[in-house]
């Protein structure tokens, strides 16, 4: 059992649980639905796991990249590895720029399986001509994709009841008077607890321009937000 009594410290203790037949062995990862936890809570199991996976994937498509149309790779790069990167990938808002890196290097060298490039070279152009957005934006994007629906009434009771929506007084600035925009819960010194939805949901959902904001519908929210991301990734 992976239990921590200090989840916004920087050094969580663990305590043994117990059970009629005796007591129940500790762990330093624990699987959740397809979730790797570590007693830290930094994601580096699950991160590992997912790179491992990725790369045997990857392998695989390297052997039969050059009998695969252009159109195939790219079908194939999003079903066995951006299914990978994105799965959970909203807890990963906390982890290391290491991490992340580890992450994005996996997405390069699927960009690189499109374009049939084996050397070591640069892909950011490569990847905006494909349309991919970079690891550490496409876990923005899903953790506003979750504000977005906590905000209109689409997200489980258990997520929307974290997010609250900014409380206007008689006077207040112009900006303070949106009421598209969230209450913010106060960031700590913590990597953990800034990673919290709560904290980093609306940090990042007042960010958005209003038009974004208050999008109509979940397919317009995605497409907006998806060119508003892309454009802060390549601009």
């Amino acid at each position: 059992a992976v239990v921590s009594t200090q989840s916004t410290g920087p050094n969580p203790k663990l305590f043994r649980l117990s059970k009629s037949e005796g007591p129940i062995e500790t762990t330093a990862a624990a699987r959740n639905l397809g979730i790797w936890f570590d007693s830290r809570m930094s994601m580096d199991e699950h991160i590992s796991r997912t790179i491992r996976g990725c790369w045997v994937q990857l392998s695989n498509l390297w052997r039969i990249g050059n009998r695969l149309s252009r159109k195939m790779k790219i079908q194939l790069v999003h079903s066995l590895i951006h299914s990978r990167l994105d799965y959970g990938n909203a807890l990963l808002k906390g982890a290391s720029k290491r991490n992340i890196e580890r992450l994005q290097k996996i997405q390069n060298s699927a960009v690189r399986f499109i374009n049939n490039h084996k050397r070591r070279r640069g892909v950011t152009t490569l990847r905006k001509e494909l349309h991919f957005l970079p690891v550490a934006f496409r876990i923005d994007f899903k953790i506003l994709l979750l504000t977005y629906k906590c905000v209109n009434g689409l997200a489980p009771p258990y997520l929307a009841e974290i997010i609250r929506s900014r409380t206007t007084g008689k006077k207040t600035l112009r900006k303070d008077s949106d009421k598209t925009l969230l209450t913010r819960n106060f960031s700590t010194k913590y990597r953990t607890t800034d990673a919290a939805f709560s904290v980093c949901g609306p940090k990042l959902w007042n960010t958005l321009p209003k038009d974004i904001r208050g999008a109509s519908s979940v397919e317009v929210f995605k497409i907006k937000l998806k060119t508003y991301l892309f454009k802060l990734a390549y601009e």
